[in-house]
């Protein structure tokens, strides 16, 4: 047998050796993605007005004057006939 080396479809391979099938690896390369997602939450912060009304009541005096006229008769005995309680 002669040892010459040829080329058989691209590769360079001896004359006498017996090639075999290529054994294939493989690795697995793990990547971790984290996707972030934002989730809004709305907090509704009330704040409550309370208005309060109180009524006071002051005491302001006022002096107020009143008058009060009465009405008397009085007879004499100036007319004859009217009668003033003088003895007869």
């Amino acid at each position: 047998m002669n040892n010459q080396n040829f080329f058989n479809q691209g590769q360079f391979v001896e004359q006498g050796v017996q090639q075999l099938p290529p054994i294939v690896t493989r690795q697995t390369n793990v990547v971790h993605r984290y996707i972030v997602m934002e989730q809004p939450h709305i907090c509704e912060m009330e704040t409550k007005v309370i208005n309060h009304y109180i009524k006071r009541h002051k005491y302001v005096p006022r002096p107020i004057c009143c008058e009060e006229n009465t009405y008397c008769e009085e007879n004499l005995g100036c007319c004859p006939g009217m009668n003033n309680n003088d003895e007869m």
